[in-house]
């Protein structure tokens, strides 16, 4: 009988703990490394002849909102896709828990207006077997699971299950006693597992009427005082999301408070270059705080009929709230343009950067001469606003021209020095969200092809230890991103030389519930990735094996 479940033979080994890569053989017993050698004599039940490739720790994720699609795919693709073993949900405080029964539709069109989740394939995908966030842990732990996932407690329906969820966007303050409800509900959830809290004040994540969410109004007090909660379990951290903010400097003093309060560590999205200043001070400070960095270039494909991340600007929000038809007449309407103009003058992003936004295609053949075209290119040749030009061809296809910008912008020297930066982490994707848009969780095949491969910005040690060992560290994963012996076996094996993507770009798929569209890509070079000792994807093939954990705080400590 063989001595071992699994043994990797004769690959070069990261171990994601930054030291020297070296030769070796690796084997694998329930589900953890058992034995690390130049040559491993024992047999394995399984081998996988590594010859040529890496062998590394599999990528952890920190930003993803796999919370429905979890329910239907248990591999959370693209993420599982593309070598990430492990990652967390709950974040920007969006989730699905806790929720009244009452409530779920409402969370659902919530999430589809925010994190652009196909409504029907939530609407026909979701168990809702649940109501608390205790009962949601138990949920996704008898479901079954492909990769290993951590939740943290999201703010919004956690304040919407105490005060209901339309006065939980509108009311400003809560009652002692309501204050007590959602600190008791934080604190079960830890007890159940929750790897900590997470809140949302970024202007461009509206609901579905287009107001404003529970954590954009909420007080300061109700912040502060769940951080004490978490005071009390010495496990967990705090996730927020400051992004396109009006207050970001009071959101950075309260977040230094929270994390002084409640001791642990948070990772934010800043938003802006004056929170890396902040970020300096705060860890010159010794708090543990970490800046979230994106990785690949966020451009985004969209259509007027569904698109939401205009809605940093208040004269959008409105007129692109609703179905297509109701979209439509409210962006014909007489004067609607005139605020919306002044809003791009004012409040100016590179997503109304004309002349980086470009007709990718056309819905009618007599518009076929725009394709290509940047908005500023059309303005210029027509003597038209810019505005006007984007409308005016957006409302003769019904909203259906397919546009592209940059979501999230960032030039390649910027990006690079904020990667390499000690105090951020580049374990992010937004995976499960903007699932039409984007295809953001390819990051760890784009980060280790275009960045360590073709560029050479770090080691490939150095590489492993950020998207791997620097999250497990951050989040309490605990003997997860790295190989050392007794270690849990997630593992991604690949061929440097050849990583990569299968499409030249993302393509259309109809594979979520109801036939809803996404956008895929798959990667190329990724031989093998393997979640706690199982092989769960052979090169882009799925083995239907299902070895990923329900992980839980508690277990992470003691």
């Amino acid at each position: 009988m063989p001595e071992f479940d699994l043994v990797i033979r004769g690959g070069t080994i990261v171990d994601g703990t930054g030291i020297p890569r070296y030769r070796g053989d690796l084997a694998v017993k329930n589900g953890k490394v058992a034995m690390i050698s130049g040559r491993i004599s024992a047999a394995g039940t399984k081998e996988i002849d590594a010859s040529g490739c890496i062998v590394a720790p599999g990528a952890i994720d920190l930003h993803t909102h796999y919370d429905a699609q979890l329910n239907w795919d248990p591999y959370a693709s693209l993420s599982g896709w593309f070598g990430v073993t492990s990652l967390t949900v709950g974040q920007c405080g969006f989730g699905f828990a806790p929720t009244r029964p009452d409530d779920r539709d409402l969370n659902m069109r919530m999430m589809n207006r925010i994190e652009a989740i196909p409504l029907e394939s939530m609407r026909l995908g979701m168990r809702w077997d649940w109501e608390t966030f205790p009962e949601y842990l138990d949920s996704l732990d008898r479901q079954g699971l492909g990769v290993n996932v951590g939740s943290l407690i999201p703010f919004s329906p956690l304040r919407g299950y105490v005060l209901g969820m339309i006065p939980a966007r509108e009311r400003t303050s809560v009652t002692p006693s309501e204050l007590n409800q959602m600190k008791q509900i934080v604190y079960e959830s830890m007890k159940a597992g929750a790897f900590g809290i997470s809140a949302d004040k970024n202007l461009e994540d509206r609901p579905e009427d287009g107001s404003w969410l529970p954590s954009h109004v909420a007080s300061k007090e109700e912040f502060l005082a769940l951080a004490q909660v978490l005071n009390q379990f010495g496990v967990g951290h705090i996730g927020w999301t400051i992004g396109i903010s009006d207050d970001r400097a009071d959101q950075r003093a309260m977040l230094a408070e929270m994390v002084r309060m409640s001791g642990r560590p948070l990772h934010v999205v800043l938003g802006d270059d004056e929170g890396f200043e902040w970020l300096k001070e705060v860890r010159a400070e010794g708090l543990p705080v970490v800046a979230q960095q994106g990785s690949v270039p966020t451009d985004a494909e969209f259509r007027l009929s569904e698109y939401n991340l205009f809605d940093y600007m208040p004269n959008w929000v409105q007129p692109l709230v609703g179905t297509k038809e109701e979209r439509i007449a409210k962006l014909s309407e007489d004067g609607v343009r005139i605020g919306m103009k002044r809003d791009v003058e004012e409040r100016p992003n590179a997503r109304t950067d004309w002349t980086r936004v470009t007709v990718i295609e056309v819905a009618h053949d007599r518009n076929f001469k725009y394709e290509g075209l940047t908005i500023a290119e059309i303005a210029q040749a027509e003597g038209k606003h810019p505005v006007d030009v984007f409308l005016d061809l957006a409302l003769d296809e019904d909203l259906d021209t397919e546009f592209s910008h940059p979501a999230a912008p960032q030039g390649d020297e910027a990006r690079a020095d904020r990667i390499l930066s000690p105090y951020t982490h580049i374990s992010v994707s937004d995976g499960g969200a903007h699932t039409r848009f984007l295809t953001n969780s390819t990051w760890p095949v784009y980060f280790l092809a275009r960045w360590i491969r073709d560029r050479g910005l770090m080691t490939l040690e150095q590489a492993h230890q950020k998207i791997s060992a620097y999250p497990a560290w951050f989040a309490d994963f605990k003997n997860r991103g790295t190989l050392r012996i007794g270690d849990w076996a997630d593992i991604m094996v690949y061929d440097l030389d050849k990583l990569g993507f299968l499409f030249d770009k993302p393509r259309v798929d109809t594979d979520f519930p109801g036939g809803e569209r996404r956008l895929v890509q798959k990667p190329t070079g990724l031989r093998y990735t393997l979640v706690n000792g199982t092989v769960t994807f052979e090169e882009n093939t799925c083995t239907g094996a299902l070895p990923g954990k329900l992980l839980r705080s508690y277990d992470m400590v003691g």
